[in-house]
């Protein structure tokens, strides 16, 4: 994968349009088709969806490509704050500055743990993290503004369709333009490899799914502070078996991320959070929408 990463992103979106296939004949009533204004003015939102997550999958793999996996994930996990941001300049409501504080912790926090066993630096692989990172949250963003405006119309995995199928016109022209595709074709690849090639993809395609669902219920800095607070939970669970050296970072990091996740899920789950100064202030306690 690492050296066509472009390739494995193009080809990530149409292993999953495969998968999805079947689950239409299965739930036809998951089925759904996007009317033509929602690619255009006044909000773009499906046009911009498409375009944040082709440029997300692309710029995140070809990071991967060049950085390692800790630096990627210490990047990545400014994720929060960049998706609270952009939610509160779009759709014009700012939250209290107490829930922008425990954000702002949590991604504090991940970077401590990330930090920790970072080695070397890259540029070019850091300059493709930073970028993936803008539009992961944006995709976050604007994939939840469209199930609150199109609501009932598209479900989870017919917009992940047509978001996949319409993200292939763009990754034709590139994967050609930049040699990737005669690298994957002269690749000789014996059998077990394009398994492991076609398996990789896959997952990522249920992964994405997954957050398409999660998108259509809850807002895209819960799910970004979720995604975040996994991501290290993980980090804690491999800390059982593989030998990783504890220092003073990495366990101040996961306190860090434990306490503000949950003070986090406090302040959205409770309506009289903060002895209602959320409430009172029109911060957003009690649900997040």
């Amino acid at each position: 994968m690492s050296k066509f990463p472009t390739v494995y992103s193009f080809y990530s979106a149409i292993v999953t349009d495969v998968m999805l296939i079947p689950m239409f004949l299965l739930f036809p009533k998951q089925w759904g088709v996007p009317a033509l204004d929602m690619f255009g003015p006044p909000k773009f939102v499906f046009t911009l969806i498409i375009i944040f997550t082709t440029f997300d999958m692309a710029f995140t793999n070809i990071a991967l490509a060049n950085i390692s996996v800790a630096l990627q994930q210490c990047i990545a996990a400014t994720n929060p704050f960049w998706t609270i941001m952009i939610e509160s300049v779009l759709h014009g409501k700012f939250q209290h500055p107490i829930i922008y504080g425990s954000v702002t912790g949590l991604v504090v926090g991940a970077i401590l743990v990330s930090i920790s066993d970072i080695k070397k630096l890259n540029v070019t692989g850091v300059l493709f993290a930073c970028a993936a990172v803008l539009c992961s949250a944006s995709k976050y963003a604007f994939t939840h503004a469209a199930f609150r405006q199109y609501q009932g119309k598209l479900s989870a995995l017919s917009l992940l369709f047509w978001v996949d199928l319409l993200m292939i016109p763009i990754f034709i022209p590139w994967v050609w333009a930049n040699g990737e595709v005669v690298l994957l074709l002269n690749a000789n690849m014996n059998a077990t490899e394009w398994w492991q090639f076609t398996g990789t993809a896959a997952l990522g395609g249920v992964r994405a799914l997954t957050q398409f669902f999660v998108l259509s219920y809850t807002t895209a800095t819960t799910m970004s502070v979720a995604n975040t607070f996994a991501l290290v939970l993980n980090i804690l669970i491999s800390l059982m078996w593989q030998p990783t050296a504890i220092t003073p970072l990495l366990v101040g990091g996961i306190c860090m991320v434990i306490l503000t996740s949950a003070f986090y899920a406090y302040l959205k789950s409770s309506k009289d959070a903060c002895f209602g100064v959320l409430r009172s202030s029109g911060g957003g306690g009690g649900g997040g929408h």
